[in-house]
């Protein structure tokens, strides 16, 4: 008799014959795979690296062209045709040109995910679709090459967190609020590489616009899915825009399941949020920067540009104006957002109201075009990240916020004052139990000598991979020596430059938050850096890395003793670094790991294996 499984440990169950549980490492074929822009640089690794001409499964995969939609350049443009003849070449029928919107927005409109089904996507931002049921996770550009030529990968089965959802949502407050308030008060690492499942009384209460954006921010608590059980919510949804979605399996979590940490989150206490500058969890409250200036207001996203997000903000703007010192940007999440605004008098209401309407797709999120801000200026947006460098300047401050109080700082050209609030000033969120971490295994021993392999490189917590890799050169650099150029470019200017081979990178914790962006490794690797150490490495990041040859160690002591500058050596098969305080130990990787990093990295594996 099996022992009570939550939704991870179950759908993966499911997908393999046989019961599995948190912490064991399975092969699975997901049923879907996606991709966007970057699809052209897997395309490049597909062919290139491993030598493969034709997808195995093209009738499983779904692309998008979204994130810099329309190219801004003749270079993203030949990205993008290159996009389109491999798309007819392979007959695949799940594809999204420029204009139609973000692919996430897109693939929610015409549901080809069901409940129960494993989506992968090239895109951190992949949680999304748990909102359905679905097992939703991002993987890196290595990965996804990977999958394109053997339809299988290898997945930890995650730990799960449980948010249980008590009461609804006060008038005005939004689940953009919620999802930041749950952040903020458990912080960017919370659910690092675990699933975020929602239940409680309180989910009959959100729509599906909703529960996509508390799936899609999960992705900034570290989750590497986020899912809600399918419900009387999801069955309308499923008959209005799939009638033969009855046959899906939904996949439900036993009473009784193990979760490292259990959460309440009290809909009715959630007050209108913001977040930032430069981190997701960095919680603000109104009153504590209200009459800032804001230079851009940002509506958009596939956290914040459903057509609920534009009709939020058209209520607060009727009958006003734009303050002239702040530019007001909305870009719809989809084409078919954009036709329903338009249809309903929200899109006139923006125009009339100072409002720049772009084209669908994801806009300047991650700093591609259609409205970089300047140095030194403040944006309040509605999208789902805020990291220093993330809408292309790293000068520049942005804030995360949702969209009625977007709108009206866009009126009041300031961060307003908080109004009063029925909730009251109870805490939202209420932690019923948490898990003690089984982190460990490191030893710290006497000095001894040893030949230095390079040097070290200290920084602090909370890298993030738009600090690793800036953004805006995502879709223009192709090369590993292009790419590495820039490596740590926002983070330490200096660093591509006088970076050597050997030399070991050591860091605090949640090491490469954020973006899937496999180019963070990529520069790494090809300036020769011999490990990177941390106290904590955010999954993406730390996935990535073993799939590009690149030792990922957690050893928080060497990480306190190492200091700038100071010889290093590390033997990642002996789980040994030395530096001149000590000699640190650390316990080893998995075998199939250690097989990986032998053959320095998951091509090299499969070309190998041929």
């Amino acid at each position: 008799m099996t022992s009570p499984q939550t939704f991870a440990e179950k759908v993966l169950s499911q997908a393999i014959g046989r019961p599995v549980y948190a912490g064991e490492v399975v092969e699975v074929t997901p049923n879907w795979l996606y991709s966007h822009d970057n699809t052209a640089a897997i395309l490049r690794i597909f062919t290139e690296e491993l030598g493969a001409e034709a997808p195995c499964c093209p009738e499983r995969l779904i692309v998008a062209l979204d994130h810099a939609a329309p190219p801004p350049t003749a270079r993203h443009a030949q990205n993008q045709a290159r996009v389109r003849a491999f798309v007819r070449q392979h007959g695949i029928r799940h594809f999204y040109d420029v204009g139609e919107g973000v692919g996430h927005q897109r693939i929610a409109e015409q549901v080809p995910v069901l409940p129960g089904h494993i989506l992968l996507g090239a895109d951190s931002h992949t949680t999304t679709h748990g909102w359905l049921g679905a097992f939703a996770a991002g993987v890196g550009r290595t990965e996804m090459a990977a999958l394109w030529a053997t339809g299988r990968i290898w997945l930890r089965v995650p730990e799960s967190v449980q948010v249980i959802l008590q009461g609804r949502l006060s008038p005005g407050v939004t689940a953009k609020d919620a999802a930041l308030a749950l952040i903020a008060a458990l912080g960017a690492a919370a659910a690092n590489y675990a699933v975020v499942e929602f239940t409680g009384p309180g989910l009959a209460t959100l729509g599906p616009a909703e529960r996509m954006t508390l799936t899609n921010m999960m992705a900034e608590m570290g989750a590497k899915c986020a899912v809600f059980p399918p419900d009387a919510v999801t069955q309308a949804y499923l008959a209005q825009r799939r009638p033969d979605a009855a046959v899906y399996r939904p996949v439900l979590p036993d009473p009784g399941g193990r979760y490292r940490l259990r959460v309440q989150l009290h809909l009715a206490r959630v007050r209108p949020a913001l977040a930032g500058p430069h981190r997701v969890d960095y919680a603000r409250t109104l009153d504590e920067v209200a009459g800032t200036p804001v230079d851009l207001a940002f509506i958009g996203t596939c956290a914040g540009g459903r057509f609920e997000d534009l009709a939020a903000a058209a209520q607060v703007l009727r009958g006003r104006r734009v303050h002239p010192r702040t530019r007001l940007l909305v870009v719809p999440a989809s084409q078919a957002v954009y036709r329903r605004a338009l249809a309903t008098g929200v899109l006139a209401t923006l125009v009339e109201a100072g409002a720049i309407i772009g084209p669908p797709g994801c806009g300047p999120c991650m700093g591609n075009h259609l409205g970089i801000p300047a140095p030194g200026e403040l944006v309040l947006s509605t999208g789902n990240r805020n990291f220093r460098g993330r809408m292309g300047e790293p000068d520049a401050q942005v804030y995360l916020a949702a969209a009625p109080l977007v709108a009206e700082a866009a009126v009041r050209g300031e961060i307003p004052r908080a109004g009063p609030h029925p909730g009251g000033v109870a805490p939202a969120v209420e932690i019923l139990e948490q898990q003690p971490s089984s982190a460990g295994g490191w030893r710290r021993l006497p000095p001894v000598s040893f030949q230095p392999q390079g040097r070290v490189w200290k920084y602090g917590d909370h890298i993030d991979t738009d600090r690793l890799f800036p953004g805006k050169y995502t879709y223009t650099l192709h090369t590993a020596e292009e790419i590495a150029a820039h490596a740590l470019e926002d983070l330490d200017p200096t660093f591509a430059r006088r970076v050597r081979p050997g030399d070991v990178v050591f860091a605090g914790e949640h090491f490469g938050q954020g973006s899937s962006r496999e180019q963070a490794v990529t520069g790494l690797v090809y300036n020769g850096v011999a490990a990177v150490v941390a106290r904590s490495f955010a999954r993406i990041f730390y996935r990535n890395a073993l799939n590009r040859g690149l030792p990922v160690i957690v050893c928080p002591p060497a990480v306190e003793a190492a200091q700038a500058g100071q010889p290093v050596r590390v033997d990642w098969r002996a789980g040994v670094i030395d530096l001149p305080a000590g000699r640190f130990t650390f316990p080893p990787f998995p075998p199939a790991v250690q097989d990986l990093l032998a053959a320095g990295g998951l091509i090299p594996a499969l070309q190998r294996s041929q």
